[in-house]
């Protein structure tokens, strides 16, 4: 580097004053690599700048700013300044750059192929704020001197102003970052409101998390199992600019995993339902506070998204029972009462056929009339059944099953003054009738226990018999008994699924239906 003699007091004063006016401009590195490099290219014959943006808590260069950089460094986007270990960084990391030094063993200056403009060293300074690093300002000139002593404090003095440039556009740099994810989030949100379909839901929200926030693995949970998920080719994601193989760091990533080489996770649970978000990186420490809160506010937004579709069915669902009961009662009021005024004139009729062919005729009328009012009585019953409360619907059915089968079944079901949607009653009734045949299969013999119980948030059903049991370890492992359905049904309509059992203990079936549907849970759990 060619000699240049000290600057004075009163001309270093103004060098730094000039480039901290400059520097007060910037709004990114390379702005600031810009705005100084003119400045020292007059005093110490400086040709080149570049620096790297420390993020602390990932522990990588995620970063890079440059001014004049030579062909041969500037080429594929300065691929040759983002890959590959170099001492300047190894030293910052590992607490060994405390002042600006000389790096005469540049291996990125080395290995770069193509024209380097004569650049054979480089200054490397080290930038801090508050004791923590911040980056590393590096500077060089063409020829073969190293910087003197003098220019080395020079340029310690000028990383100082550099580091409260880096500290500001580093603040700036997150601002947009989150401005630009919420912007995203709220177009994401946008895309997924009007999908009524549960499932078609879940998939596009976990997709388009991935796609547009540019998390590299996203997954949805169901009951902690990873029931769907996208990932990003590795080659598609941009590392930082490492210092060193993040290989070797030891995975934060808690089971299941969604990538088989993660090394940080961020799972958050969707409110009121059994179900989580996880995403997943193949860096250390990818995961920030703010990565958290954009995911927590994500899951809620999902959640009001889920309540929309569930509102949605049930309304279609309560419809279609106002439909039948509105059958119900036609049939009822029109055609029954004409079967009804049909039976008595065949009756009529026959007691005054005195010919005995005609009489048997005139019976089988009357039984066909007979028999087509009991089919139509059955029909307005079974068309009117889901339109009872919890309490008298219970009832009916263990009335029905007590009198049909040979079982010991005993009750107690008080009238319940909360009202439930039809639908979700159905779906309490098909698992209560699971639970009971399968008490009756596996437990023959034994007596059969069905209570319900006003809790203070809910209406709670526990079906117990007092038969052998089962492990539940078996039991989660696959879907005898009935779990499958009874699970399924639980899920979609909001229900606590509990089955406590083991073996010689007898089997309790536990069905939670929260009274305030706003605040319910769909879980299923065994133990």
């Amino acid at each position: 580097m060619p000699h240049h003699p000290l600057l004075s007091e009163r001309e270093e004063t103004a060098l730094l004053k000039d480039i901290a006016e400059a520097l007060n401009e910037a709004t990114d590195i390379s702005q600031a690599m810009a705005a100084i490099l003119p400045r020292l290219s007059q005093v110490l014959g400086l040709t080149t700048a570049w620096a790297f943006r420390f993020d602390s808590h990932r522990a990588t260069f995620v970063e890079l700013g440059a001014s004049g950089l030579p062909p041969a460094l500037a080429a594929r986007d300065a691929a040759a300044l983002k890959s590959s270990w170099c001492e300047c960084q190894d030293r910052l990391v590992n607490g060994r750059l405390d002042t600006a030094v000389n790096i005469v063993r540049c291996s990125r200056l080395r290995d770069a192929r193509g024209e380097r403009a004569g650049l054979k060293f480089h200054a490397s300074i080290p930038m801090r704020m508050n004791g923590e690093p911040l980056g590393i300002l590096n500077v060089a000139a063409s020829g073969a001197r190293v910087f003197t002593r003098p220019a080395l404090d020079l340029l310690r003095a000028i990383g100082y102003h550099v580091a409260v440039t880096i500290d500001r556009a580093a603040i700036l740099s997150d601002m947009r970052q989150r401005a630009a994810q919420v912007e995203a989030l709220s177009g994401i949100l946008g895309d997924l409101t009007g999908i009524m379909h549960r499932r078609e839901l879940l998939e596009r929200a976990v997709t388009l998390l991935s796609d547009r926030l540019g998390y590299e693995a996203a997954a949805l949970l169901e009951e902690g199992v990873v029931v769907f998920h996208v990932e990003k080719a590795r080659d598609a994601m941009d590392a930082g600019y490492s210092y060193r193989d993040v290989s070797s760091e030891p995975p934060d990533v808690e089971p299941p995993r969604i990538l088989e080489d993660a090394l940080s996770g961020l799972t958050q649970a969707i409110p009121r339902r059994s179900l989580a978000i996880r995403l997943e990186s193949r860096s250390p420490r990818a995961f920030s506070s703010s990565d958290q809160d954009l995911l927590s506010a994500y899951v809620w937004h999902l959640a009001a998204l889920l309540d929309q579709v569930d509102w949605y069915h049930e309304s279609v669902a309560s419809a279609r029972w106002s439909e039948r009961r509105e059958l119900a009662a036609d049939l009822h009021d029109s055609i029954n009462q004409r079967l009804f005024s049909a039976q008595l004139i065949a009756s009529a009729l026959r007691r005054q056929i005195r010919d005995p062919a005609g009489q048997v005729l005139a019976e089988r009328l009357e039984a066909v009339i007979g028999d087509s009012q009991q089919e139509m009585k059955t029909l307005v019953h079974t068309l009117r059944a889901e339109s009872q409360n919890l309490s008298q619907a219970l009832r009916h059915r263990l009335i029905r099953l007590h009198q049909a089968l040979d079982g010991d079944i005993r009750w107690d079901i008080p009238d319940l003054p909360d009202t439930l949607p039809p639908a979700q009653i159905g779906a309490v009734l098909h698992i209560v009738d699971e639970a009971l045949q399968n008490a009756l299969k596996h437990a023959p013999g034994s007596p059969i226990e069905v209570r319900m119980e006003l809790e203070a948030a809910a209406v709670v059903i526990r079906i117990r018999d007092f038969g052998p049991g089962f492990n539940p370890a078996l039991m989660a492992a696959n879907t005898g008994h009935g779990l499958a359905t009874m699970r399924e049904r639980a899920v979609l309509h909001r229900i606590h699924l509990a089955i406590d059992t083991n073996v010689g203990d007898g089997t309790t079936v536990r069905l939670i239906i929260p009274r305030d549907e706003r605040r319910s849970m769909s879980r299923v759990w065994i133990k």
